[in-house]
């Protein structure tokens, strides 16, 4: 009686597993992929005087003529320094020394160099506020146009050249659309 069911059993085991070992084997769908259109630009030359994007030069033209006056009196105070650096050195090398002198070149020398500090720092974080406040607007504008300029000529990626820096190894020298995209730009927005 053991006999007959086993065999029932491994024909009802073999009934099974064949049609599993029957299917065929899968093959792995590959993902067609399209070709894609690369080119380049150089974001540095958009603001180069006299071959760049005109509004973006003309407010990194304003920031400039803005910020003088604070850019002026910063180098008078690092000259001032450079001055007093000087007179004290030669105080010291001096054969009779004088140390209350020397004290108050030093005393002197120290609050230029803080004033210099505070200064240049006041300067570096209203020029960056006032930066972002004038080219702002640019920059978004541009990147805007930067966008619709690449899908107007089927371009699937578009790089910064500015940026990748030592990454980029080569480029063909027809992928720079930079004067392209400047020429275009400033045609849109005399």
């Amino acid at each position: 009686m053991k006999f007959p069911r086993l065999f029932l059993l491994s024909l009802l085991i073999a009934a099974f597993a064949a049609p599993l070992s029957a299917q065929p084997a899968k093959t792995p769908v590959v993902k067609a992929v399209e070709t894609a259109r690369v080119a380049y630009i150089n974001r540095a030359a958009l603001g180069a005087d006299g071959t760049g994007i005109k509004q973006l030069v003309k407010a990194i033209q304003s920031l400039e003529l803005e910020f003088s006056i604070r850019q002026s009196e910063l180098s008078l105070l690092n000259e001032k320094l450079r001055t007093l650096s000087a007179e004290l050195n030669k105080l010291s090398t001096a054969p009779v020394a004088n140390a209350k002198a020397m004290e108050a070149k030093q005393a002197e020398g120290l609050r230029l160099q803080q004033e210099l500090e505070s200064k240049h720092q006041q300067a570096q974080t209203a020029f960056n506020q006032r930066q972002q406040e004038v080219q702002g607007p640019v920059e978004v504008e541009i990147a805007k146009a930067l966008r619709a300029f690449a899908k107007e000529r089927d371009i699937s990626m578009l790089f910064d050249a500015a940026k990748l820096g030592e990454a980029l190894l080569d480029a063909r020298p027809e992928l720079d659309l930079t004067v392209d995209f400047i020429a275009a730009y400033n045609a849109k927005h005399p």
